[in-house]
């Protein structure tokens, strides 16, 4: 049996532990203050409001994890901006597999300051969603998805036994070659989006209502394609790299109805307002990866200051 630990009790953490705890691994979750309240009181509870299905399982909840405490894989799945706090009881721990999932456009080079480059992987899990009291609301849980790739690019052993666990947890696995620029690329799509939708929020709307604010976000991303094209970052994955060019105009229609569908208020929308620091702190990363492109920025400093001053 393999033990896990899901450093992480947010929505796609819990996602993630209870496929996890339903494969039939030894799962722990660690949550701190009311999160780690809620679950020893009702257990894990997860509820896909696309399907209107309610996933439920008790689970072991920890609240610390210490040097000796082993987990044959620890996934950290925290917003960006706490991971930080953490990295000093990572370095400590025995454990020999750590994956970090999340929002990162910077890199490994702040966790390589604390824990050995064989013992870190980076990623990306979803669907989104968000909290409501002690229940996660979600949009197609069955469809959990983790991207994960070795620092180094190479499809290692350990990856493909990672992928088994996970799929046979009925969770998918994408294997990345060059997880690094899958996650700017992430970036560099999803963040004009979120400061569209808090920019909407500030007119007292939701993004998909707004229309000059959908074509902000738009030749944002655009703009953040181009830039990390300049910048010689693989654009990942190579389906993204028609937004340099196709015309904006194809494109909004879909994603108009996108950001006004069901899985749009739950997994874009809802996710994006219970996260608002961690949008800003992903903005500012992605920002200083391309902060000396020649075609500059001025489309996302606009969406930017409307969002966030």
């Amino acid at each position: 049996m393999i033990k896990i630990l899901v450093y992480g009790a947010g929505v796609i953490g819990s996602i993630f532990a209870y496929k996890l705890k339903s494969g039939g691994n030894e799962v722990s979750i660690l949550a701190r203050g009311k999160r780690l309240d809620d679950l020893k009181k009702h257990g894990l509870i997860v509820q896909d409001d696309i399907f209107h299905k309610t996933y439920k399982t008790d689970i072991t909840v920890v609240d610390r994890l210490d040097r000796e405490d082993f987990y044959d894989i620890i996934l950290v799945i925290m917003q960006r901006q706490q991971v930080s706090q953490i990295l000093p009881f990572l370095k400590e721990n025995i454990s020999p597999i750590i994956i970090f999932t999340g929002n990162n456009p910077s890199g490994a080079t702040e966790y390589l300051n604390f824990i050995e480059k064989n013992r870190i992987l980076l990623g990306f899990g979803g669907p989104g969603g968000y909290r409501e009291d002690y229940k996660i609301i979600a949009a197609y849980v069955d469809d959990a998805i983790l991207y994960v790739g070795e620092l180094d690019g190479k499809i290692s052993e350990r990856l493909n036994n990672i992928k088994t666990i996970l799929n046979n947890s009925g969770i998918k696995v994408d294997l990345s070659k060059d997880i690094d620029a899958w996650l700017k690329t992430h970036a560099a799509f999803i963040s004009p989006l979120a400061m569209g939708g808090y920019a909407a929020m500030n007119r007292n709307k939701t993004l998909g209502t707004d229309l000059e604010l959908v074509n902000l976000a738009l030749h944002g991303i655009r703009e953040n394609m181009k830039a990390l094209k300049e910048k010689n970052i693989e654009i990942l994955p190579k389906k993204f790299k028609i937004l340099t060019w196709i015309p904006l105009l194809i494109i909004r229609k879909k994603l108009i109805g996108l950001l006004n569908s069901e899985f749009g208020r739950i997994a874009l929308s809802g996710h994006a307002n219970a996260a608002k620091n961690e949008m800003k702190r992903l903005s500012d990363d992605f920002f200083e990866v391309v902060k000396d492109v020649k075609t500059g920025m001025k489309t996302n400093q606009k969406l930017y200051e409307l969002s966030f001053a």
